[in-house]
């Protein structure tokens, strides 16, 4: 991938074919996507990884601007889950058709799907309030009046996606002390510490921080789910670091919101590659 930016036209565009390099904030401004979601989608594979430019930036391509432009059309559109976009979008880049709205195929328990549904939706800046129930049937791929069947409320609906979360990054962080090599890897490279555990936090932030803005206002019930969830997630990355867990978790996950924080208010630095990649 070249270094050297292509001419811009006088709006401000790129010109010139997939080869050409944008800046990240280029890739924003065009695609409408924040650059904490080009993040995410480059650690969850669907954006491939850009060229070093220097000075700690990174060289984006017209290929990358084209991709995001199909997952908005996949995900706002068509209510497309990141596992399907996923799926398809190596043939869209090629040139297919995307298929029409239906995801009554999709695979997965409805249950399921209207969590990950769920959970994919509230973590969009819009936040809780702002989706509605008939969205979350749409992009799970069930009938409305089905979600009542597994969840009374969308309130309960929210809970069990904490919920979920919560179990998934409890998973998370125990293998990244284990990938870490324990106490020892983890005081060895401070650094790499805390990008590893940044990356495993950065998924869980918009609920996290529902969660907590919930608790902040008085909910009570917020507050207890809040609590019991802190704890769990201090445990899990805390056990094999000391007997007393808690106090120890909670130093890692102080680290690792820190990191997040960093990347998400230093929008032009991309954060380093996970290790291993």
């Amino acid at each position: 991938m070249p270094r050297d930016r292509a001419p811009a036209r006088k709006d401000g565009r790129p010109s010139g074919s997939g080869a050409a390099s944008l800046t990240l904030r280029q890739l924003v401004n065009l695609s409408g996507v924040p650059a904490s979601t080009v993040h995410h989608y480059r650690r969850l594979g669907l954006l491939p990884a850009p060229a070093y430019a220097g000075n700690g930036q990174r060289a984006y391509t017209n290929d990358h601007l084209r991709a995001l432009r199909l997952i908005r059309e996949m995900r706002e559109q068509r209510s497309m889950p990141l596992a399907q976009v996923k799926a398809l979008l190596p043939a869209l880049m090629e040139g297919e058709q995307p298929p029409g709205p239906g995801l009554a195929s999709l695979p997965g328990e409805p249950h399921d799907r209207l969590i990950e549904a769920a959970f994919r939706l509230f973590s969009e800046p819009r936040g809780y309030y702002s989706v509605t129930v008939a969205e979350i049937a749409a992009a799970a791929g069930v009938a409305k009046g089905s979600v009542y069947r597994h969840f009374p409320s969308k309130e309960a609906l929210f809970t069990a996606v904490v919920e979920n979360l919560c179990d998934d990054t409890a998973r998370r962080f125990a293998q990244a002390v284990a990938d870490l090599g324990g106490p020892e890897g983890l005081a060895t490279d401070p650094a790499k510490t805390a990008v590893v555990f940044g990356r495993v936090i950065a998924r869980a932030m918009p609920i996290l921080l529902e969660l907590g803005a919930r608790a902040a206002r008085g909910d009570f019930a917020s507050q207890v789910l809040a609590a019991r969830v802190l704890r769990i997630l201090a445990e899990a990355a805390g056990r094999p670091l000391s007997d007393n867990p808690v106090p120890a978790g909670l130093r890692v996950i102080e680290t690792a919101f820190a990191t997040v924080l960093q990347w998400a208010v230093a929008p032009e630095w991309s954060p380093p590659e996970p290790p291993g990649k």
